[in-house]
């Protein structure tokens, strides 16, 4: 996980360019604020003209560089979330194929009864993890919990639409629509800054 030390508007690259590199970035308080706690960074990297934070090795990089910065944070760290998953086809049932899905295949995970499964184009895949695991380690790519049972892939909704009671729907890409709950539509807004 990296923390990051720099003028607002290059975190939002650094942090776009940290997610395609599948790099978690720790959540802070806010602008320059110390890590919240459990989000304990292993590197910082820090702007020239910033200060390093103490306990954590530090990567010092000039703006104009930043890519370069990424590139060895995404060569010298440990992968954050799985570059790719298996899943069962839900037509075979769990003794079936596996199948390899990259994440940005996924566009929604879903809990039903007692499985979780990954939705793509392709069809629904039971996974084993739970979707806490998802919306903890796969946060940094663009997945967002919209409600109790999925968790939505960003890349794959075509629109928001505002609805009844402080409720959102989400228009898939590839057809069909999420509800994300008035609770879970408020950090919806703050990912996709609504």
């Amino acid at each position: 996980m990296v923390r990051l030390v720099c003028s607002p508007e290059l975190a939002q690259r650094l942090t776009r360019e940290l997610a395609l590199a599948g790099v978690p970035v720790a959540a802070t308080g806010g602008d320059h604020a110390p890590p919240l706690p459990g989000a304990a960074a292993e590197w910082a990297l820090v702007e020239r003209g910033f200060e390093a934070p103490a306990g954590a090795p530090a990567i010092l990089f000039d703006p104009l560089d930043y890519m370069e910065a990424v590139r060895m944070i995404a060569a010298g760290l440990p992968a954050g979330p799985p570059r790719v998953i298996t899943g069962h086809s839900s037509g075979h049932g769990s003794r079936g194929a596996l199948s390899v899905l990259a994440p940005r295949d996924v566009h929604y995970f879903e809990a039903a009864g007692d499985a979780i499964f990954a939705c793509t184009a392709n069809g629904r895949f039971r996974v084993r993890e739970t979707l806490q695991h998802y919306e903890n380690g796969w946060s940094a790519l663009g997945f967002v919990r919209i409600n109790r049972s999925q968790i939505v892939n960003l890349l794959h909704v075509r629109e928001i639409v505002p609805w009844f009671n402080s409720r959102l729907v989400l228009r898939m890409a590839g057809g069909g629509e999420l509800e994300a709950s008035k609770i879970y539509a408020k950090r919806l807004r703050a990912a996709v800054r609504m």
